[in-house]
């Protein structure tokens, strides 16, 4: 903007407090250049994912625009975007000190099936495995869950393009438990 402040270097992950922009009301862009994430099999994908941010409006890889809704997440195949140098745009709204990208933005590398949104919730004394199975697979994806070391539930989950969620009840696993393992 003609009234806003002055490009500038920033270190991210950071919200606008963090950037010198406190009380700033406006767009800003944020921008990175990166290479090629190196060699990717056949069934590999490379996904661009932002574990947290405020504000985002606009999401572009090498002038692709990848989204245009607000999110405070996100993940994209990015992987017929990439070329050997490739520049990332995230255009961030700001109407309140939080604004930014303040999570971790990475690219990662996954299978044609792979597992997402995994986490753990606890239902009175029960604890539960929770996540989702993404993506295509010749075969069912088996899932063997280990407790401190011992093996506690195993089964098998047909991936889905949009997801197949799936809750597991783990016995055993206490306050005190130490180690939660999905293979």
């Amino acid at each position: 903007p003609v009234d806003g402040p002055a490009a500038r270097r920033v270190l991210m992950p950071c919200r606008w407090l963090d950037a010198g922009l406190a009380g700033f009301h406006g767009h800003a862009r944020f921008a990175r250049q990166f290479g090629y994430p190196g060699n990717i099999d056949d069934t590999e994908h490379v996904w661009l994912t932002c574990d947290g941010c405020a504000g985002c409006l606009e999401v572009r890889l090498n002038g692709q625009l990848l989204s245009r809704e607000s999110h405070a997440t996100f993940a994209f195949d990015v992987t017929s975007l990439l070329s050997q140098r490739n520049r990332l745009e995230v255009l961030i709204q700001g109407d309140a000190d939080d604004a930014g990208l303040w999570g971790e933005v990475a690219l990662e590398i996954r299978k044609d099936a792979f597992l997402a949104d995994v986490g753990f919730e606890r239902s009175g004394a029960t604890w539960h495995l929770r996540g989702i199975a993404v993506g295509v697979a010749p075969q069912a994806l088996e899932l063997y869950v280990l407790v401190d070391g011992k093996h506690v539930d195993y089964r098998t989950i047909d991936p889905t393009p949009t997801g197949t969620p799936f809750r597991i009840e783990l016995a055993g696993v206490t306050r005190q438990s130490q180690f939660v393992r999905v293979e």
